[in-house]
């Protein structure tokens, strides 16, 4: 898995480099947070300021591809809730981590972020986005299955020629029980159907920029 990941973002940088009239990058700041054992259902519990570079390649009006580096931090602690598990337990943890993705990107609506403003029609769009990604967490020195499934919503909005301002909100489905240190107990006898794993949340604005205009957008094309 890991292999294949390492192949798909290596082929993706080059498809960026030699591509770049339809190259972005950008930066994205927001908050991060985190579910699992302690805080089961709770959104947005504990946030934590996040901060990110954004890699994208645009492949037409409704699909791009981007690489997405995040940094964040994920806290929690079993005296926030009231529940006699939580209670009984004690537990806390707290945690930085860098979380690096690959992903596809649709817009429900045409979306273009060259152009002239004025005849820019194409402006703002509603999108989803799916991929696979990997973490590694400072303070436990990583986990001995990094690997996760990135998946979220957002909007963006072309606000100056390549300039694109959008808020997403992702979450990172994750194959470990070990981020809160609250692991699941696991034998022939506790043995649950569904494995409880963690999973962290990165919600945030972000500002893209188009580095080339395509070559259909100049003056002569709009006369």
């Amino acid at each position: 898995m890991k292999r294949i990941l390492l192949l798909f973002l290596f082929t993706l940088s080059i498809n960026f480099i030699f591509s770049q009239s339809k190259t972005e990058l950008g930066v994205f700041a927001g908050t991060s947070y985190y579910q699992g054992d302690i805080n089961k259902s709770k959104l947005f519990y504990s946030p934590s300021a996040a901060y990110g570079v954004i890699l994208k390649y645009n492949l037409s009006n409704h699909l791009s591809t981007s690489l997405k580096g995040y940094y964040g931090k994920l806290s929690g602690s079993d005296s926030d809730f009231s529940n006699l598990e939580n209670q009984l337990r004690g537990a806390s943890f707290s945690a930085t981590l860098i979380d690096i993705s690959a992903l596809i990107e649709f817009n429900f609506l045409p979306y273009t972020s060259s152009g002239y403003i004025k005849k820019n029609k194409n402006r703002f769009t509603p999108f989803i986005f799916l991929g696979i990604g990997g973490n590694y967490i400072f303070s436990s020195g990583g986990f001995e299955n990094p690997i996760t499934i990135p998946f979220g919503l957002g909007i963006k909005y072309n606000i100056f020629e390549r300039l694109t301002l959008g808020i997403e909100w992702s979450y990172k489905k994750t194959f470990n029980d070990e981020i809160d240190g609250v692991i699941n107990i696991q034998d022939e006898i506790n043995n649950p159907v569904i494995h409880n794993d963690d999973w962290y949340s990165f919600c945030g604005v972000f500002v893209t920029y188009k580095l080339f205009r395509d070559k259909i957008d100049c003056p002569t094309y709009y006369k």
